[in-house]
């Protein structure tokens, strides 16, 4: 019978230890000067912004919206930001919803108001509860107050746009709507998350070397999702990026199959489409990959035709282009090919905070942008699809290729099965 320490000592070789130290948290500066930058842009109006995030599970997981976690980098419900321009000491105020000793009792305490707070979250002043009472007193020292929620959401779906609207009606204040002005100033990353995104990225490119030798005869695609995110999680992912999409065969020509419930057979095309998150900041890579080692001719025929689409839109991208222009390079490349009317999707979109991210389609893309570049072509009678799907951050001069480091282009694929698969039979 194995000693506990023997079992440990057995158990513990065969995993790799999570490491369970998250990601340091951006200095506080990070959000001050993201707040700066808005308020520059308010035009001497007055704003407030409240979180929108959802909580899930039995322990009421709270995921905060990215607008509201861009700005301030909090994770908690029921908060609101109120932005001054005008103002001489409260420019920036954080109202945190009141305290619950009994609800503390399941979740954790929760810090005092305080100087310290106020230094935590780099704001002027921190209250609890509603800032009805801020935007009161702001209205007498403004003369315009600016709608900066987000273009997706209705002005009667959001408690912060009625509060703004309200303020306006009592003051006569004008109302300006800047809906795409987060997206426009989120759209552009900093280094810091640049970093993030690209730990994202390294750690998915692992997750798909294991799935390059995973995608095998006889396995199902459970199989092939369980591998992928224990890899994710083993080499530091925070958490996945969107639900793992598994395709073999026919399940390959459903762009977001999410029942992962086939056994991959011999010459079928398995479309993998996962990525993980790391800091909050996501991946999203697809790679599509022949369970027999190689392409048939008919999947070969495709699998280039798609990625010439990509290298048609990466060769496109330079400054002043737009989302909508990229677009365009995508179904004339596709036109081509013959393949255009099983393009069924948009070439790609943007990436940050969410998977699919904040930022304006039909303006010039600006420096720092990250964004995928995904064409595909999906053929449910012939049994198969192919996706391929890379991220790009633009530049002064171009663009840079994330994704560098997973193989692509099919001979670089098949090269790839090939050697991972037989560093696992050794």
């Amino acid at each position: 019978m194995l000693t506990a320490m023997a079992l440990t000592a057995t158990l513990g070789a065969a995993f790799v230890h999570v490491e369970p130290t998250p990601p340091a948290d951006l200095p506080v500066a990070v959000y001050q000067e993201r707040r700066a930058r808005l308020m520059s842009a308010l035009g001497g109006c007055i704003a407030v912004i409240s979180a929108q995030g959802e909580a899930s599970g039995i322990t009421e997981d709270y995921r905060q919206d990215a607008d509201f976690y861009w700005l301030t980098g909090i994770n908690e419900p029921q908060a609101h930001l109120v932005l001054q321009p005008r103002s001489v000491y409260r420019k920036v105020v954080l109202y945190l919803k009141p305290r619950d000793p009994e609800a503390e009792r399941w979740t954790g305490p929760r810090a005092p108001i305080s100087p310290e707070l106020n230094a935590r979250y780099g704001v002027d002043h921190v209250l609890r509860g509603t800032p009805e009472g801020a935007l009161q007193s702001g209205g007498l020292h403004h003369d315009c107050v600016a709608i900066i929620s987000p273009p997706s959401m209705a002005k009667t779906e959001r408690s912060d746009d009625e509060l703004a609207l309200r303020l306006a009606n009592r003051f006569g204040l004008k109302v300006l709507y800047k809906r795409g002005l987060l997206a426009a100033l989120r759209s552009a990353h900093s280094a810091e998350e640049l970093a993030r995104m690209e730990r994202a990225i390294a750690i998915t490119a692992e997750g798909h070397n294991v799935i390059a030798r995973a995608t095998v005869a006889g396995v199902s695609e459970r199989d092939v999702q369980t591998q992928l995110e224990y890899s994710f999680f083993a080499n530091g992912g925070t958490g996945l990026a969107y639900s793992s999409i598994v395709g073999s065969g026919p399940n390959g020509a459903v762009l977001h199959w999410d029942q992962n419930t086939r056994i991959l057979q011999d010459g079928d095309l398995v479309v993998v489409d996962a990525a993980a998150e790391y800091g909050r900041y996501a991946a999203d890579v697809t790679r599509t990959y022949p369970v027999s080692g190689h392409f048939t001719a008919d999947q070969a025929r495709v699998y280039r035709a798609v990625c010439q689409a990509q290298d048609d839109i990466l060769a496109a991208i330079r400054p002043g282009v737009s989302m909508a222009d990229l677009q365009r390079v995508a179904e004339d490349s596709l036109r081509r090919s013959g393949y255009l009317e099983n393009f069924i999707h948009g070439f790609g979109h943007f990436v940050g905070l969410d998977v699919h991210d904040a930022g304006d389609y039909d303006a010039p893309l600006p420096v720092g942008a990250v964004f995928t570049v995904e064409p595909g072509v999906y053929l449910p009678a012939a049994g198969f699809g192919v996706r391929i799907e890379d991220e790009v951050v633009t530049t002064d001069h171009g663009y840079r290729l994330l994704t560098a480091a997973i193989p692509r282009r099919l001979e670089e694929v098949e090269a790839w099965v090939a050697r991972e698969r037989a560093a696992a039979i050794h």
